[in-house]
């Protein structure tokens, strides 16, 4: 092999072949693992190799690496997703986020290599999501979750840079399902204040701002009624079964003979190691809750504790100690809790409005009343850089006035 125009190993090699002419330019990248690297590309002028070379050592400056190979986009989103992403998400998000990928990513992406990826393609799929009639909010979805696996790819350097953070992610649409106003909010608990079956869901949803899993997962031991505290540790969700007569479907179905992974035998949900949950019924789970600022204690308001006193009066306890269940004493189902909201919100002559924006009525109260930004990011279970990691305990003067404030707030229902 001839070779001209030699450098040294530090700056990198320029050299023609010569079994096609090709120049080549070449760099000595880290060591990993003992073993020696480097980058090698090529060119058919010298003076396009000697571009290349330099692009390379400008990068190797700023990024102290290069990829050698590169896989496609779809290879590096599975193998993201299994191995890098599944250990530190929960079962339901690790379900959203696999969603995303197989519809959105992988068909509109995965042919790409992975270190040719532009920003012009990820705006390409921006264009895709929106020609399928969904909203910005599905685009933005994907472009953060494509943002996190090329943050990795660039950790283990497999790309150069995120090319995901080259360009301005979507913005979330605006939803013509807007939360309840606190008129409103006042209407539905007049509604239901007879109910002794609907008055504590709603009342525990106006006046806590609990995520409706959390509401669902209450346990009689979380009350604390001398203290006027009730304490947010578990949620009851419905996580996704996964195939255990097989890893992966192989060509030519599943073994079991199922498509729906829930008739499968073998069936499972995988539960990441450091994440607690246990089966309580069928597809439904007792889990801890969404992140450490959601395991939290939550002042109640005299109008709550007066609902959740007479509710106690008359209830029995169901699965794991539930407040909240079936008349079989299993869990209620997040779907049937959803309807029974959307039937509250019907005969209160309400217009529609999802569940979980009953969160934010309660934040907006929270807001509208003075209540500091600390204390409302703690009653409301959200995690900020005033709020440390661990449990989170909020029974204390300021979370008792703003939550007996709310209350009297919805109470009185005067607009004031």
């Amino acid at each position: 092999m001839a070779r001209t125009a030699r450098r040294d190993a530090h700056s990198g090699s320029l050299y023609q072949r010569t079994s096609d002419g090709m120049w080549v330019a070449s760099i000595t990248l880290p060591d990993r693992d003992g073993k020696r690297r480097r980058k090698v590309k090529t060119h058919k002028t010298k003076a396009g190799a000697s571009r290349i070379l330099a692009d390379m050592r400008r990068e190797l400056d700023r990024a102290g690496d290069l990829p050698t190979s590169s896989p496609t986009v779809a290879t590096w989103m599975a193998l993201w997703l299994d191995t890098i992403a599944r250990p530190r998400l929960k079962p339901r998000t690790f379900a959203t986020y696999e969603g995303y990928i197989n519809t959105w990513i992988i068909p509109t992406l995965g042919t790409r290599r992975l270190d040719r990826l532009t920003p012009a393609h990820i705006r390409e799929m921006h264009d895709a999501v929106e020609r399928a009639g969904r909203s910005t909010t599905t685009a933005l979805q994907a472009h953060r979750i494509l943002a996190k696996a090329l943050t990795d790819a660039e950790r283990e350097g497999r790309v150069a840079r995120n090319v995901a953070t080259l360009l301005d992610a979507p913005r979330r649409a605006v939803s013509a399902r807007t939360a309840l106003t606190a008129d409103q909010a006042v209407t539905l608990l007049r509604s239901v204040a007879t109910n002794a079956d609907e008055a504590p869901h709603w009342t525990i949803a106006l006046l806590t701002g609990m995520r409706q899993g959390e509401r669902l997962g209450i346990t009689r031991d979380a009350i604390d009624l001398d203290a006027g505290v009730v304490t947010v540790s578990w949620q009851v969700q419905r996580l996704r079964w996964e195939h255990g007569c097989a890893t992966e479907r192989p060509a030519g179905g599943w073994p079991c003979e199922y498509t729906r992974a829930g008739y499968c035998p073998e069936r499972h949900v995988r539960i990441p190691s450091d994440q607690e949950a246990r089966q309580v019924y069928g597809g439904l789970w007792m889990t801890r809750p969404k992140s450490r600022a959601g395991w939290r204690e939550v002042p109640m308001a005299p109008l709550l504790a007066d609902v959740i006193r007479r509710h106690l009066d008359v209830a029995t306890l169901g699965d794991e100690g539930l407040i909240f269940h079936r008349g079989d004493g299993h869990p209620i189902d997040p779907r049937d809790d959803s309807a029974a909201w959307d039937a509250a919100l019907k005969r209160a002559g309400l217009p529609d409005a999802p569940l979980h924006s009953a969160r934010h009525t309660t934040a907006t109260l929270l807001l509208e009343l003075g209540v500091d930004e600390r204390t409302r990011m703690a009653i409301m279970g959200h995690s900020s850089a005033a709020v440390t990691a661990g449990y989170t305990h909020v029974s204390t003067a300021l979370g008792r006035e703003a939550m007996a404030r709310l209350g009297e707030r919805l109470a009185r229902g005067d607009g004031g």
